[in-house]
Order: C-alpha cells, then structure tokens, then sequence
C-alpha cells in the first residue's frame, strides 16, 4: 500500500480562518500574519498589487 504525502499545511502557515483569500485590499487587511505570509509566498505577484492598494 502506497503512502500518500501529507497534504496539511505546515503549523507556521495555518491561519485562522478569519479572512478569505479573495482579491480585494479589504480581505488582506483582515488577515492575520500568517495568512498574509502564506498568501505572499503562494502568489507574490497578487500579494504585492494588494499591498500597493491599501
């Protein structure tokens, strides 16, 4: 039998659950520092426009 890789995200990136990633400078406000840690190491890109927005 097949060992599946663990797909739980690591302790350090688990948020809180208390703001959807959504595409709005309103949701990254609402983050918790972790979250917005995972959401720039996940999508740069996005994360950084949503800086620049609020």
């Amino acid at each position: 039998m097949e060992k599946k890789p663990d797909t739980a995200p690591a302790p350090y990136a688990a948020g809180t659950g208390s703001a959807a990633v959504l595409p709005d400078a309103e949701a990254l406000a609402r983050m918790s520092y972790r979250e917005r840690l995972a959401f720039k190491r996940d999508d740069p890109e996005a994360y950084e426009r949503l800086r620049r927005e609020r």
